[in-house]
């Protein structure tokens, strides 16, 4: 595990980074094949401009498959860390669409953690569908990982999987924090409230809490 700072505000802030394994690439691919091939995923939205059925196929498991990569960097970085916590229900498939999230991260505490990924080389927002902000679908923490994928073809916006070897930890937001002062933007699927990554709080603040 790398150590880096950045300097988000007025502070600098520790962010880390991860390796990512081939067993950790084949674990997240298996599972989201799987859970797309049997429709199990909530269908958000895809981007707009992308028409063609076998490429939204694609980028539904893309996108998932990054989700994934994202919570076992994520999970690693902890157990690197010295916390313990389960994963027992990391690679549960639930039945029917209306599943929104298929696993959180639990801290002792019994507050909830939702881990957002970006990938691509633009991606530079932690960006939460507003959806998550109606009713009681919201996590306590959001936490941003960005991973190192190559883009293949950026007008169908897809990367290549196996070019994903590192995930940076950047850092967090609260639940309470996004409602009252991140805008909401719609980035192409549908509208989410954003955050840029150099307003993150440090990681190391939240791990306290477990």
């Amino acid at each position: 595990m790398r150590t880096f700072t950045e300097q988000h505000g007025n502070y600098q802030v520790k962010c880390y980074e991860v390796d990512i394994t081939p067993l950790m690439r084949k674990l997240a691919l298996d599972f989201s094949v799987d859970i797309i091939s049997g429709d199990n995923q909530y269908n958000r939205l895809l981007p707009s401009d992308v028409n063609n059925v076998d490429i939204q196929i694609g980028l539904r498991i893309q996108r998932t498959y990054v989700g994934k990569l994202a919570e076992l960097a994520f999970a690693d970085f902890l157990m690197q860390k010295g916390i313990n916590f389960s994963t027992s229900g990391m690679f549960q498939i639930y039945e029917g669409q209306e599943n929104v999230d298929s696993y959180d991260f639990v801290m002792s505490t019994g507050e909830k953690i939702d881990v957002k990924c970006g990938f691509r080389p633009i991606h530079q927002l932690l960006a939460i569908n507003t959806e998550q902000f109606d009713g009681h679908n919201h996590k306590d923490y959001y936490v941003a990982v960005k991973l190192n994928a190559v883009d293949t073809d950026k007008t169908n916006k897809s990367v290549d999987l196996n070019s994903i070897t590192k995930a940076q930890i950047l850092g967090y937001a609260e639940y309470q924090y996004l409602l009252k002062s991140a805008p909401v933007r719609d980035l192409g699927e549908g509208p989410a409230r954003i955050l840029q990554y150099t307003r993150l709080m440090g990681i190391d603040r939240l791990l306290n809490n477990f």
